[in-house]
């Protein structure tokens, strides 16, 4: 690349959301700028994780199968967690379309970045935007460790803690309840075991999302929810868990993390395992209730920076790409007027709006609140219930099944008081309505 060269977008951060947008907005001819502040791509992004194939077969429609795909997902598991006991629905997809996959961040965000250097865009690694440059109200270019440069709109791809949005005020500060803070082991357990362990074949995969199980005597009920994912030499294990909890309890994450691996459902997952990485971040979790101003005179947020993130059904990256993709239209839009400023970028959002993304976010926009609302209830105290109930029904103690279904309804209404009970069940139906209709 030459030197001090007209660039006309600069995208900040090498992640899905901004390489998604880089790469359309080059397709149109458009000189575009990629700086992360990482030596290689992929590196600083802790993943749990699977990733949904639509989005990145819109982007990349003719390689998108070249996608350095680990396992695609065939089962998916729920368990409850009772202490060490636990109840597991399990859903298996036999049909041949394979609509998710797990990645490691690493491959996945090196193959994007490559995908989209062969459409045009250029990359500049290992460097630091230490700040935004304004205009009066508007954003003009950004300002590296050595040098500024300029261009007529910039896209912040930074991730949900974003120090440049703060530093330019430009999205308000997260309170605890509207994050989580993920931690995550990755274990190798090796290809064969991982086959025979989650009876697997050579590119299947498994999921788990654990529900419960997670609080100590004393403690405020963490609202927390545990995750497993295999690869093809590994699994991942994780936590996520509220920062407000974690400021409540005084807790360390890993230690929900430890309790999770404890349990003997999923100690027997991952025995014999070689830890091999560590990691954690933090996530947003306000969803649509908390979503900033996307756009304005010569910028757009896209991906975890804007909190596109579906927390109900664990998606991140299928967001920040389509995120990307709708920002790299608008750009193109914006060249075709020669018009930067909040009139023309305002476009993104009402695009997106019409986008499952933000259709999603709307859907769910309640959940997250009422499951705050009532974690004592999903995280401690059904779960504890669903537990006796099985219980009950699978051993015999020669009193007679009636008299030991009597008492198990009964004490319901000992433990809790019938308005607490319908409070639940209200708050539960309410946000299934609020989802179908």
């Amino acid at each position: 690349m030459e030197k001090n060269p007209k660039i006309d977008v600069i995208v900040i951060g090498a992640g899905p959301s901004g390489v998604a947008c880089a790469t359309v907005a080059a397709r149109y001819g458009l000189k575009v700028l990629v700086i992360e502040k990482a030596s290689h791509f992929g590196v600083k992004n802790v993943y749990g994780g699977a990733v949904y194939l639509e989005s990145i077969k819109e982007l990349f429609p003719k390689t998108y199968k070249n996608c350095p795909y680990e396992r695609f997902l065939k089962k998916h598991n729920y368990v409850i967690l009772n202490g060490n006991n636990s109840i597991n629905v399990s859903y298996e997809n036999n049909e041949d379309e394979k609509t998710s996959a797990t990645i490691t961040r690493f491959a996945f965000d090196s193959f994007l970045a490559e995908e989209a250097r062969k459409e045009g865009v250029y990359f500049a690694t290992e460097t630091l935007v230490t700040s935004l440059i304004k205009k009066g109200n508007k954003i003009v270019g950004v300002k590296t460790e050595t040098e500024e440069i300029y261009a007529p709109v910039a896209v912040i791809a930074e991730g949900f803690n974003s120090i440049l949005l703060n530093e330019a005020n430009l999205k308000k500060k997260t309170s605890p309840k509207s994050a989580i803070l993920g931690v995550k082991e990755t274990i190798r357990l090796g290809e064969e075991t991982i086959k025979q362990r989650f009876q697997l074949k050579e590119n299947e995969g498994s999921m788990y999302e654990f529900f419960g199980g997670l609080n100590k005597e004393g403690e405020d009920i963490p609202f927390s929810m545990g995750f497993l994912y295999t690869f093809k030499n590994t699994v991942s294990i994780g936590v996520g868990v509220s920062m407000e909890t974690l400021l409540k309890n005084k807790v360390k994450p890993y230690e929900y993390l430890n309790r999770l691996k404890n349990n003997e459902f999923v100690k027997n997952l991952i025995e014999g395992g070689e830890l091999v990485e560590y990691s954690a971040h933090s996530i947003p979790e306000g969803g649509y209730n908390e979503l900033p101003e996307i756009f304005g005179d010569g910028y757009l947020i896209v991906g975890d920076a804007a909190n596109l993130v579906d927390s109900v059904h664990f998606e991140g990256t299928n967001l920040a790409i389509k995120s990307g993709i709708v920002a790299g239209e608008v750009i193109i839009e914006a060249y075709k007027k020669k018009n930067f400023t909040k009139k023309i970028l305002k476009n993104y959002k009402k695009k997106l709006n019409e986008t499952f993304v933000i259709k999603d976010l709307k859907t769910y926009k309640n959940v997250i609140p009422t499951l705050l609302k009532r974690k004592n209830s999903i995280f401690s105290y059904y779960p504890k219930k669903i537990d006796e109930f099985f219980k009950l029904w699978t051993t015999a103690n020669n009193k007679g099944k009636k008299q030991s279904y009597r008492k198990f309804l009964f004490s319901f209404f000992k433990e809790r008081s019938l308005k607490e009970l319908l409070s639940d069940v209200i708050s539960f139906v309410k946000c299934a309505i609020e989802a179908i209709i």
